[in-house]
């Protein structure tokens, strides 16, 4: 991820995690979303699904534990969904 995504990252509402992301996909407040290669496709499916029906941009993070780390959690994490500035 470039330095200028982690800058606007920093600023921006996110929320963590599976359940969280599907809330907020249902509520249509994601714009974005990051995602760990190594999650397994078939937990994935029904975020999938969405995003490509609502066209929504994803961007793919190294590892799950990675991903964790970076939005600074003590555990892995399969998604982030960056949410609208309301």
């Amino acid at each position: 991820m470039s330095n200028e995504k982690v800058a606007r990252f920093n600023k921006q509402q996110y929320v963590v995690g599976l359940k969280e992301t599907l809330k907020a996909l249902n509520k249509d407040q994601v714009t974005s979303l990051i995602i760990a290669r190594d999650v397994e496709v078939h937990l994935m499916t029904r975020v999938l699904s969405q995003i490509n029906q609502k066209n929504i941009p994803y961007t793919l993070f190294s590892s799950k534990k990675e991903l964790g780390e970076y939005v600074g959690i003590n555990v892995n994490a399969t998604i982030v969904a960056i949410l609208n500035e309301n």
